[in-house]
C-alpha cells in the first residue's frame, strides 16, 4: 500500500481541468456499466481541527466528465413542492445530524442531561415551549452552553437529550425543569433529569467525539412530525465551527492511496480512541480523533 502523504497541495479548484465538472448519479452509473463516457476519478480530503484537539478527516471519491456547451439550467420546485420530498427531507436530517456533531465538538461536550416527563407527553408544541422556558432561567443562572436533541421513545413520549462540557449543579438543573414541567394529577413531580458522564458512556476521560456522534443519532424525522423546517434540534448561541480545509489529491491517486494518507494524517496527529469508518464501494473513508489529554 503507498503510504505517501501529499504535503503542498493545491486547492481542488486549481487541479480542476478546464471545462470538466462533476458528473451526474446517472453518468456515475453508466460508466460503471462501461456504457458511458471516460470519467477521472479524483479523491478529495476533507481535515477540521477543534480547539482541544480533536480532529476529523475524511476521503471522498468524485468523477468528473468533460463538458461540452453550457451546463443545463436545473428546475428548481416550489418550497415544500420537491418531487424528491422524501430524499431532500434524508438529506436535511443527515445535515442535521451532521450539525449536532460537530456543534457539540466544538464546545468540547463531555457529559449528557436528559430531561424527561413521568407522563405520556407526546405534544411537540409544549415541548418546544417547555424547552424554551428551561434554557432562559438556565441562561440567568449561569453560562450554559449546549447542544440538545429530541428523542421520541416508542410508547410515542418525547424528552430531551442535552450535550454540555463540564460538571453541572444537577440540582438546580432538576429544580428548574420540574418547576417548569409542574406536577401530575396525584400530586407527583411531572419531570425528572437523568445525567451521564464520559465514564457511564464507557467513553472515558477523552472520548467526547464519540459522545458528538451518540446524540446526534437521536435527529429523527418522526421526532419533528416531518414538516418543511422543522427544528430537529437547539443549540446555544456563539458556538464556532471551525472551517474544514480540503484539497484533492493529484489524479490516478488510488483507493488505498486516499485511505493511507487519511489514515496516516490522524495517526500522527493522535491515534488515541480514534473512529474509523471507509467503504471503498461508495468511496468514502471517515476518521475521527479524540481530543488531546492536556492534563
Amino acid at each position: 500500500m503507498d503510504l505517501t502523504v501529499f504535503d503542498d497541495l493545491e486547492t481542488i479548484n486549481d487541479l480542476l481541468p478546464e471545462g470538466c465538472r462533476a458528473a451526474t448519479n446517472e453518468e456515475t452509473a453508466r460508466w460503471l456499466l462501461d456504457d458511458g463516457p471516460v470519467l477521472k476519478t479524483t479523491w478529495t480530503i476533507y481535515d477540521r481541527k477543534f480547539a482541544d484537539g480533536q480532529r476529523e478527516l475524511c476521503a471522498t471519491r468524485t468523477t468528473r466528465i468533460k463538458q461540452s456547451g453550457p451546463l443545463p439550467y436545473p428546475n428548481h420546485a416550489q418550497r415544500g413542492e420537491s418531487e424528491n420530498r422524501d430524499e431532500n427531507d434524508d438529506d436535511s436530517a443527515k445535515r442535521a445530524k451532521q450539525t449536532v456533531r460537530l456543534r457539540c465538538k466544538a464546545i468540547s461536550a463531555d457529559r449528557m442531561i436528559t430531561l424527561t416527563y413521568r407522563e405520556n407527553m407526546q405534544d411537540i408544541v409544549r415541548l418546544k415551549k417547555d424547552w424554551d422556558s428551561f434554557r432562559r432561567r438556565m441562561g440567568k443562572c449561569k453560562q450554559f452552553h449546549y447542544v440538545a436533541t429530541i428523542e421520541r421513545q416508542e410508547r410515542g413520549a418525547f424528552h430531551i437529550h442535552v450535550a454540555v462540557r463540564g460538571r453541572q449543579v444537577y440540582q438546580l438543573i432538576r429544580s428548574i425543569w420540574q418547576r417548569i414541567v409542574g406536577t401530575t394529577q396525584d400530586g407527583k413531580s411531572n419531570g425528572q433529569i437523568n445525567v451521564r458522564d464520559p465514564h457511564r458512556f464507557g467513553f472515558g476521560q477523552t472520548g467526547s467525539h464519540k459522545l458528538a456522534a451518540y446524540i446526534a443519532k437521536y435527529i429523527t424525522l418522526d421526532a419533528t412530525g416531518h414538516t418543511l423546517n422543522a427544528k430537529r434540534y437547539w443549540t446555544s448561541r456563539g458556538i464556532v465551527v471551525p472551517e474544514k480545509n480540503f484539497y484533492q489529491l493529484p489524479y490516478g491517486a488510488t483507493a488505498s492511496t486516499a485511505f493511507a494518507h487519511v489514515m496516516t494524517l490522524a495517526a500522527d496527529h493522535n491515534s488515541h480512541g480514534m473512529t474509523f469508518f471507509s467503504n471503498q464501494a461508495l468511496g468514502v473513508c471517515w476518521v475521527a480523533t479524540e481530543p488531546i489529554d492536556r492534563r
